[in-house]
């Protein structure tokens, strides 16, 4: 924080010598890593910004309206989804038959990890939470945001698969606060006695697309007869308006419905009150869940929409008391865990980024299709043995049943063709085009593609027997289009191992139908795949066609013509087949596309608007939106056009150097908003384009591309863009929670080296000031010989006694893992194990869930030897902490979680041989321009020559070239919205800092003054 006050100082100098604003806004501005302001989503000032719309006969603001409040569009198409909720399919023909066909699942869980507006909104950070189990999945919590504003990205993601997920939740406890001041909010009423709130409520929902509200509730509130009387309205208003999916989640501390109580948590024969979770029994599932199917039933005629609770910080739970009574089979299950990341996400551990993620996927599918990660292949159910981490080398959840046992899978893929997956999780450390890179590291759940049914269906060939043959996986080891892949390994067979991803109700309804498969084998010359695309017919017939060979080390993406599959046909499995023989099969699969000759035109895109994040002097992060050229139809009165309505699948965005530079396609997304990060020129000169083109239903027709030029800032007034090669940044999440005193407590006062040719001295008496959590120390420089041993001493920050807010507080660095690597073959990477085992790890201490003293009150004292094979050079040493309860976020790269890292110089000196650099197996070169340019070669260029700048003087801020303005103070309230502004006096202002949106045409940018 202090360094954003010692930036606005320097802005105050200028503006006090009337000095005009270009460089001061740029200087400060244009490298901010604030991407999102989502303070104008307060739900109750949203509920009367609806409320007043309704009063001029319309059901959602205008933009102006929310531009006054200081919403822009910019921030509602990150909140809005235009995918609709699919519908899933008939589940009669469910895999595990003595599951009950209608019992559902309500994942009540956060998403990513903190408490923030922005927590789940796309960002650069690669190793973040890309939940993928929807395919079980009915209701998703949004447990760690407020109404109305998760993430439209994940609301995408949930969607595609049929999922419905909460705009968010609030939060009423009879020990905390109370819900005295919202049931007075509920109660308030029009003049003709109905609920004022009750339509503005789901006029929300339905504009911004999300499915409902979460409560935790627990006071006696919702026993309210103005609170029943209010949430009973709110779901027969959603009724008339065609809303059949609304959802008001309850939460209380009632563990059973009984004929007292059924209508408050659930309903009556007047209509339904909430969907309702039981609360637990010591943390277990309620003991009284045949007795509360019962109630529901006897009150509603249905159970639906009753779940019994489960808290997941311990998985060692009654599940054989799941299906104990028919009656306990029709109680949905609910499993709840935590306020600020899933159990799943911090239970999960890796030594890096990558085996983070991949972990996170296995305990993904162990904890929903079984320990052994395929729902044909469970372990037995067991009430104990079910422990979430690693044991003896033991994967946590190894021995657990699976959610498959009680919950039937679930699946969304019907209608007509095409479908294709490139099995996008919705992250990666590079953005890939056609298996190039093209980006960096990115992050966006909207373009997580829809999962597979089954994760892992594997079996004999066209049976329902188990195989363990072949072992899928999502893979980051490499990508085609996107970040991630399948890849397969194990043992392929002469008689063939099937691996069943998609149950589907597809109709092909063109003829010529045909499949798009890429894959790589990684080895020279020509190789088989040893793999068959294979289909199952409506008629229970499996049709298998051959992909044949590879012939490079590279991805190759073939067609292959689907004979036995006419126009009119449906298709009712995809899958994959293994046939061959290999003892050794590894094969990656970055595309699969099943299509036909069928063409939709989609709508154009519009008014794309870019607003500038960081800039240097070589790279540019922007955040955009766009608007499409076609009416909304079933949700025209709220303004909320489908994508599918406008026959869109997806948007690429793209960047050119140049109005007539070489394409590249740098990210995908379903929704009408992109963030792209670190976007790197080859040199200072360059001009810089992004363009947004929407690509068809039929996915091979595109519109035309919307370019805005973006121009460029006065050089002079922007950094040098930093270098961290492959290193990547490690920094504290700053929506974690706690890091507000983790800013003040948590830092290292001293690193001192011993023994080295050149030792590192470092000691600072206070924290970092730009609140990262990062201390850049580069310029310090051990110097090292191969051989040489040196000792290295860390001291922390001693919280002993520190305080917090007035009170005593300790919450220092003894609370985290410590962890120092050395990049030791000059490759700008941290090979994740350790040193004796030939990588790159110094030492990693600390103990899961604990606290460790010594860090802070005696310091860390570690003797090394630097390899005799290490490669001389300059390389670089970092030194991580992070939370000792989330062992998922203590890596070398990407956030940690309430921690402190920092990074020293490092040079290599030596005469031996040194360890050979790792062999990047990623496709080399420059990625093909993306497909389709040619149908549209001119595309639609917005052309800005100027920049929007503003300069304070005389307490008047002097606007240039500037159309609209907002001023904000910094804690994001809005102060001021402007339109076509040249002078605005500030006289009348407070002191203090202000923030100044400025749009100029189709680009925003921003700058900061003090007063």
């Amino acid at each position: 924080m202090k360094k954003r006050h010692l930036i606005i100082s320097a802005m105050v100098c200028c503006a006090v010598m009337g000095t005009p604003g270009t460089a001061m806004s740029q200087m400060s501005e244009t490298a901010t890593k604030e991407v999102y302001d989502f303070s104008g989503f307060v739900d109750v000032d949203l509920l009367d910004l609806f409320y007043n719309a309704l009063q001029e006969g319309r059901n959602y603001p205008t933009e102006e309206e929310f531009a006054a409040k200081g919403i822009l569009p910019s921030d509602i198409a990150f909140i809005r989804s235009h995918v609709r909720k699919a519908q899933i399919l008939d589940r009669s023909d469910r895999l595990i038959q003595d599951t009950y066909e209608k019992r559902d699942l309500w994942m009540n869980i956060p998403m990513s990890m903190g408490k923030d507006g922005a927590v789940g909104q796309p960002t650069t950070n690669f190793a973040d939470d890309v939940f993928s189990m929807w395919n079980y999945t009915n209701l998703f919590g949004s447990w760690n945001h407020g109404f109305f504003s998760a993430p439209g990205a994940w609301v995408d993601a949930a969607h595609k698969n049929g999922t419905n997920i909460m705009s968010g939740i609030k939060f009423f406890e009879s020990w905390g606060t109370n819900s005295s001041a919202w049931n007075n909010v509920l109660s308030t009423k029009n003049s003709d006695g109905s609920f004022k709130y009750v339509k503005p409520l789901i006029n929300c929902l339905m504009y911004f697309g999300s499915d409902g509200i979460n409560y935790n509730w627990e006071d006696s509130g919702y026993g309210e007869e103005n609170t029943i009387a209010f949430n009973k309205a709110l779901y027969k208003e959603a009724e008339a308006c065609g809303f059949d999916n609304f959802h008001l989640g309850l939460y209380t501390s009632v563990s059973g419905l009984n004929s007292y109580n059924v209508n408050s948590l659930f309903g009556n024969e007047e209509g339904r009150t909430a969907h309702t979770m039981l609360n637990y029994a010591s943390s277990d599932f309620s003991y009284n869940m045949e007795s509360s199917v019962i109630a529901a039933e006897t009150a509603m005629g249905t159970s639906e929409g009753l779940y019994a609770g489960v808290w997941i910080v311990s998985m060692n739970r009654g599940w054989s008391r799941l299906n104990q009574f028919e009656e306990s089979k029709r109680c949905g299950l609910c499993l709840w865990g935590e306020h600020a990341s899933s159990r799943f996400w911090s239970y999960n551990s890796g030594a890096d980024a990558y085996i983070a993620q991949t972990n996170y996927q296995a305990l993904l599918e162990r904890g929903f299709s079984g320990g052994n990660r395929n729902p044909l292949n469970r372990p037995a159910i067991s009430n104990n043995g079910n422990e979430w981490e690693n044991t003896d080398e033991v994967p946590g959840l190894s021995t657990f049943a699976g959610l498959a046992s009680w919950i039937p899978e679930r699946s969304a893929i019907q209608g007509k063709l095409p479908f294709a997956t490139y099995f996008n999780l919705g992250n990666g450390d590079r953005y890939n085009y056609k298996g190039k890179k093209t980006a960096g590291a990115w992050y966006n759940m909207a373009n997580q593609d829809r999962v597979p049914t089954y994760r892992w269906l594997v079996t004999e060939p066209g049976t329902l027997t188990a195989s363990d043959k072949i072992q899928p996986e999502f893979s980051h080891d490499d990508a085609y289009t996107g970040g991630s892949c399948l890849k397969l390994t194990g043992e392929a067979t002469a008689t063939g191992t099937d691996i069943v991803l998609f149950k589907t109700s597809l109709i092909s309804s063109a003829s010529g139908a045909y499949a798009n498969i890429a894959v790589k084998s990684g080895k020279e010359g020509n190789n088989a795949t040893n793999l068959y695309v294979i289909l199952k017919k409506q008629d229970g017939t499996w049709l298998e066609f051959s992909v044949g060979e590879t012939t490079a080390t590279t991805w190759q993406e073939k067609k292959i013509m689907l004979s036995g599959i006419n126009q009119g046909d449906v298709i009712e499995r995809i899958g994959l087949r293994v046939k061959g023989s290999d003892d050794n099969y590894k094969l990656y699969v970055g595309k699969l596309e099943i299509n036909d000759n069928v063409k939709t035109v989609p709508a154009n895109v519009q008014d794309v608007v870019v607003e500038v994040k960081e800039e240097t002097k070589t790279s540019l992060s922007v955040k955009m939106n766009w608007k499409l050229d076609r009416s909304a139809v079933d949700r025209a009165a709220w303004d909320l056009l489908f994508n599918d309505e406008a026959d869109v699948d997806h948007f690429e965005i793209l960047y050119k150097n140049g109005e007539k530079g070489k394409v590249s396609e740098i990210a995908r997304t379903t929704s009408w908003a992109a963030y792209v990060g670190d976007i790197t020129f080859e040199g200072v000169d360059d001009e810089p384009y992004v363009g947004v083109r929407a690509v068809s239903t039929d996915l091979k027709t595109y519109s035309p591309v919307e370019w805005v030029e973006i121009t460029r800032a006065d050089q002079s007034a922007l950094p040098e863009k930093k270098d961290n090669g492959n290193y990547g940044l490690s920094e504290m999440d700053p929506s974690c929670d706690g890091a507000d005193i983790a800013r003040a407590q948590r830092y290292v006062t001293d690193v001192t080296t011993t023994g080295a040719i050149e030792n590192l001295n470092y000691h600072v008496d206070g924290p970092v000031e730009d609140g990262s959590q990062y201390a850049d120390a580069t310029d310090m420089v051990l110097k090292v010989e191969q051989g040489q041993e040196v000792t290295l001493f860390i001291k922390c920050f001693d919280t002993s006694n520190s305080y917090w807010e007035g009170e005593k507080k300790t919450d220092g660095l003894r609370y985290c893992f410590a962890g120092a690597w050395m990049d030791l073959d000059g490759s700008s990477t941290f090979a994740p194990d350790s040193l004796k085992n030939g990588g790159e790890l110094l030492f990693r201490l600390g103990k899961i869930r604990a606290a460790t003293p010594e860090f802070e009150t005696e310091g860390i004292t570690y003797t090394f030897t630097i390899p005799e094979d290490a490669r001389p050079g300059n390389s670089r040493l970092r030194i991580v902490f992070s939370d000792a309860w989330f062992a998922g976020s203590f890596i070398p790269s990407g956030y940690h979680n309430k921690g402190f890292s920092m990074d020293f110089g490092v040079e290599i000196v030596g005469e031996n041989e040194p360890r050979p650099l790792p062999v990047d197996t990623h496709d080399q070169g420059i990625a093909e321009e993306p497909e389709g340019l040619d149908q549209t070669p001119e595309g639609i260029n917005n052309v800005n020559s100027e920049v929007s700048s503003f300069y304070v003087a005389d307490n008047v801020i002097n606007f240039i070239n500037v159309d609209k303005a907002w001023i904000y103070s910094v804690d994001g309230g809005l102060v001021k919205y402007l339109t076509n502004p040249d002078k605005y006096s500030v006289a009348d202002f407070a002191n203090g800092a202000y923030i100044v949106r400025m749009q100029y045409g189709k680009v925003i940018r921003s700058g900061k003054f003090v007063k």
